[in-house]
């Protein structure tokens, strides 16, 4: 449910105390598809948008092109690719249906390498230039594959099917969340466990920042707090102002203290990293022409200090302008 707009005034006196619309109108939007998008992903820098909307090809649009700048083809396979991770640098990709992962190079488009997996694939993470991937799978595994010297370590600390991955951008630290509610930070070195907490509800979505020092993860029902890491102490719980809400993507950036979510029923938020307080609103497009009229916002961006990128279901790519309040703090 959308919260009440405001006055103008009231969003200016309430800034500091509870966050405020940043409005509905973007600075930019392009639109990618026509139909309904299965997966979309973007560059750390919203510079790259990745849109899959069935097989092959996934389109590879850069900022301000008319024109996709690749069509990445996944093989000969029917399946539809469901599942899209871009490394933190913006050098490399990937991209997957239930069962084949394909690695694709930014800088020129070329394939990187292609495999064909022996479980069902849930959730995938690549780490700067492509050099090693994470792969979640429904029976509760989680593989690390190095792909420079070819080793390979699966991960076997849940009991549940996983739900979410993300791996550190130097590909030393994973985090994986299960569907149980489970949460694990370990190494891809020997596969020890340095930090875990318990959802209460299914964990829909887990993020690292580029570091590893921080992550943040969210459960089915809405719930999204930020810890530090490696200890894996609270830091923050997210004031969620809506009911049913829940978060879909996530961008940490702790160096400028922000966090940017995005969420069911065409949810776009900026929040305080250190408090949980929310900062900024946006609500992203629709594609009018497709029922129910709402979209999920699968990736966000800090284009820059001024502004934030979405890509959502409704296969809109947007830039939205961060207030002036929050841009001088």
């Amino acid at each position: 449910m959308p919260i009440s707009l405001l006055t103008a005034m009231l969003c200016v006196t309430l800034l500091l105390l509870s966050g405020c619309e940043g409005g509905d109108t973007p600075l930019h939007q392009s639109r990618y598809a026509e139909g309904t998008v299965l997966a979309a992903e973007t560059s750390t820098d919203g510079r790259f948008t990745l849109i899959s909307t069935g097989p092959s090809p996934v389109q590879v649009w850069q900022q301000g092109d008319a024109e996709p700048l690749y069509h990445w083809y996944q093989g000969a396979s029917p399946q539809d690719i469901v599942l899209l991770a871009i490394s933190s640098d913006g050098r490399a990709a990937a991209t997957a249906t239930e069962d084949t992962v394909a690695l694709w190079s930014l800088q020129n488009g070329r394939n990187l390498g292609f495999y064909q997996l022996n479980h069902t694939l849930r959730s995938l993470a690549l780490a700067d230039a492509g050099r090693s991937l994470l792969l979640g799978y429904q029976s509760g595994e989680v593989e690390y594959v190095d792909l420079h010297s070819g080793r390979r370590l699966l991960f076997m600390g849940h009991e549940d099917r996983i739900n979410a991955v993300d791996l550190s951008a130097n590909g030393r630290y994973a985090l994986s969340a299960s569907h149980d509610g489970q949460v694990l930070l370990w190494q891809t070195e020997d596969a020890a466990i340095l930090s875990r907490w318990q959802h209460p509800h299914s964990v829909s979505l887990a993020r690292l920042d580029r570091e590893g020092r921080h992550a943040f993860s969210a459960d089915t029902q809405g719930g999204g707090i930020v810890r530090r890491l490696p200890s894996g102490e609270p830091l923050a719980s997210l004031q969620v102002p809506h009911r049913g809400q829940t978060f879909v993507s996530a961008h940490l950036d702790p160096e400028h203290n922000r966090l940017l979510t995005g969420g069911t029923a065409r949810r776009l938020d900026l929040w305080q990293l250190d408090d949980g307080r929310l900062l900024q609103s946006w609500r992203v497009g629709l594609h009018t022409r497709l029922r129910p009229a709402s979209a999920l916002v699968y990736g966000v961006a800090f284009a820059d200090q001024e502004r934030v990128y979405s890509i959502s279901s409704a296969g809109l790519g947007e830039t939205w302008a961060l207030s002036t309040e929050r841009t001088r703090q």
